[in-house]
């Protein structure tokens, strides 16, 4: 019925007749039926150059599927990402991630300190591969002590010089809170009064240690954003561990949605309410912390927990595969941040193999938000305590 021919195969004489006497019968309804069982390719060989499979790259390939956003780009749904990735090590890990792994997508942030290494790999692998620069897709942050508006333009022109690269494919706005920046001539020590106790300009503070703020409308902000992006600098804009009524708030009168909205989420923190609040509004989500972090946080991370290691044995995936199947499933884009080129593979070469009972039982998990900071005004947390 589907224009088919068909070639089955037996040696036995009763198979064989019964494969061939019969008549077209199949209703548009049984056909219908048939239609929706769940796809999955049986053959296949390394038989390519290199030992590599005929049709991996071309349809089970995590590294080059992408998702389209809101804004008709289309961004590969698993990343490398670079935070708390040390000098040296980030450099050489974006690069394995890009020339040896085959990722195309490679997370990055103002706030990491390592920005400059970051480009630094990504432009020797776009050497080294020859690939052109548009099949590369470079996410960074504008941190909290640039959301004045006057201020968001030369920390993009900050970003691309660091990165080494013409335009970036997306920006966020790391938090939903604007820091009151240090004077430009000022260093530690010779700060004026008002910024006092500040050590680290990224981090101003006053002569008690307390953050200072600026009362800047997050729309503001993004108006200079969506400016930016006008100009070329930027392919696509987003956020990053908003609410949805930030977003809203930040998009009154008339300005884009955002692309996308980066969040902590991994099987102990899924993020059911806000993928909702975020689907409604045509909002992807990004989920930073895929595996959970447990060398960040301290404590028993969930890749080493007896649920994921069940399900990793039930699905022959590795604890972190089944972390990252369970988050694509769920319609995230994820970037597990690794700097060994082992688990950077790891992390990419696999195939979705989690079924319905599987993902039942990752959504059945206690959940506990991990990362948060007490970075709004008075130091009160971004995230509402009866999360927790």
């Amino acid at each position: 019925n589907k224009g088919f021919i068909v070639i089955p195969k037996s040696v036995t004489p009763a198979r064989i007749d019964g494969n061939a006497n019969w008549e077209l019968k199949l209703t548009e309804e049984q056909m219908a039926k048939l239609d929706a069982a769940p796809q999955k390719r049986l053959t296949d060989f390394p038989f390519r150059p290199g030992g590599k499979f005929f049709f991996f790259s071309e349809e089970n390939n995590l590294k080059t599927i992408t998702k389209k956003l809101n804004d008709g780009t289309e961004m590969p749904i698993l990343g490398l990402g670079t935070w708390q990735s040390k000098p040296k090590e980030v450099e050489e890990a974006v690069y394995h991630a890009i020339c040896k792994t085959g990722i195309r997508h490679i997370d990055a942030a103002q706030i990491y300190g390592n920005q400059d290494e970051v480009g630094t790999g990504v432009n020797r692998a776009l050497k080294d591969t020859g690939l052109k620069r548009e099949e590369l897709w470079v996410t960074s942050k504008v941190w909290m002590v640039d959301f004045a508006p006057e201020d968001v333009g030369p920390a993009i022109d900050r970003i691309l010089k660091e990165l080494q690269l013409d335009y970036v494919d997306q920006v966020l706005l790391h938090w939903p809170s604007c820091f009151d920046k240090p004077p430009k001539d000022s260093s530690p020590g010779k700060y004026p009064e008002k910024w006092a106790g500040t050590e680290d300009p990224m981090f101003p503070k006053d002569k008690d240690g307390n953050l200072l703020h600026r009362d800047v409308p997050l729309s503001e902000t993004w108006s200079a954003m969506c400016a930016e992006k006008k100009a070329g600098k930027i392919r696509s804009i987003g956020v990053s561990n908003f609410s949805k009524a930030e977003i809203e708030e930040m998009t009154k009168g008339g300005l884009e949605m955002p692309a996308v909205n980066q969040v902590e989420a991994h099987v102990f923190w899924n993020q059911a309410k806000l993928r909702k609040e975020m689907e409604e509004l045509g909002v992807a989500v990004v989920a930073y912390s895929p595996l959970g972090n447990s060398g960040f946080h301290g404590e028993k991370s969930g890749i080493s927990s007896d649920l994921v290691a069940e399900v990793s044995k039930e699905s022959s995936l590795t604890p972190a595969q089944v972390m990252l199947n369970y988050l694509i499933n769920k319609g995230f884009i994820v970037i597990p941040k690794s700097v060994t080129p082992a688990r950077i593979d790891g992390n990419a070469n696999w195939e979705l193999k989690l079924t319905e009972e599987q993902m039942a039982k990752l959504d059945a998990a206690p959940q506990k938000r991990l990362t948060d900071f007490p970075f709004r005004p008075g130091g009160k947390f971004f995230f509402d305590e009866s999360e927790k």
